[in-house]
């Protein structure tokens, strides 16, 4: 082999062994500690966002706890016994329940964690009388919740037999000893007992079958006496008709409307704290939306 095709040889042998060395050695040197360090820091980012929500987790739990503690019975589970019965016989006395029975039984300890009090109401009541009783029930801030409520028709006209299953809890961390908590509760959609009365307006154990009084009652005219404007309506499927004069309510079932206005061929009705319009010939059903402060 001439000299220098040797010479050929072994310098194109060094170079690609100083290649691939050289991006060996890259590798080894560069590449696999850049890509451990990657993935270091990937996992130290994954640690940190699990840490962060978990300390997120904690100061929400933290503040549940807290509100619980405002909520809570007194910690003697006796005591709490006591002053919750006394707190429901009251709220029964208040709505006005006939023949009411308030009875509690034995506290049951939860491995110390807190004490559950379960009582009982039974009585009698319209529904108002039962809406009442949940607003009441529901706008006081205590630890409590309803497990169960019945309800039944009773043969004396609007009363309903009614029956609910009460729990209430208290934690054993409360320095609060000798009384309930006085905070109010959030769990109420409206503030007002009022925009609840629609509820007890319901016929709730009517028949699917009874025809909507809206679509068959319809103002059929305006008369005047001594000056005084009073509107007609017809009960289509009675028979009947009915006058209302200003400020008298319409009741209809379990409709209740309020008589705000009447002109020569018009009446203006309050309907569950809404206005509307209706004109003679229309139903109950048809009457129109008025704007707000109408």
């Amino acid at each position: 082999m001439p000299v220098r095709r040797k010479y050929i040889l072994q310098s194109i042998l060094a170079a690609l062994a100083l290649y691939f060395g050289g991006d060996w050695l890259w590798q080894i040197a560069v590449r696999d500690p850049l890509a451990r360090a990657e993935a270091q820091t990937k996992q130290l980012q994954e640690n940190i966002r699990r840490k962060k929500a978990d300390l997120k987790e904690i100061r929400a739990e933290k503040e549940e706890i807290a509100v619980w503690e405002k909520q809570s019975l007194p910690a003697d589970p006796r005591l709490a016994r006591s002053l919750y019965q006394a707190w429901l016989v009251q709220l029964v006395e208040h709505v006005g329940l006939v023949k009411p029975n308030v009875d509690s039984g034995e506290p049951v300890s939860h491995k110390e964690l807190y004490d559950q009090l379960s009582f009982t109401v039974r009585g009698e009541a319209t529904l108002e009388q039962l809406t009442q009783f949940l607003f009441e029930f529901y706008r006081a801030g205590h630890l409590h919740q309803i497990r169960s409520l019945e309800l039944t028709p009773s043969s004396q006209g609007r009363l309903f037999s009614i029956g609910l299953a009460i729990d209430a809890l208290a934690l054993p961390q409360i320095k609060r000893r000798d009384e309930l908590g006085s905070a109010q509760g959030d769990r109420l959609v409206f503030k007002r007992l009022a925009d609840y009365q629609i509820i007890a307006r319901r016929n709730v154990f009517g028949s699917g079958a009874d025809p909507d009084v809206l679509a068959y009652t319809r103002l059929t005219g305006v008369t005047y006496s001594h000056g005084r404007p009073q509107a007609w309506f017809g009960l289509d499927l009675r028979g009947e008709t009915v006058r209302k004069a200003i400020g008298e309510t319409l009741e209809i079932g379990p409709f209740r409307g309020t008589i705000l206005e009447i002109t020569d061929g018009d009446v203006i009705l309050e309907i569950d704290g809404q206005h509307r319009l209706l004109t003679i010939g229309e139903t109950l059903s048809q009457a129109s939306a008025l704007p707000p402060n109408f």
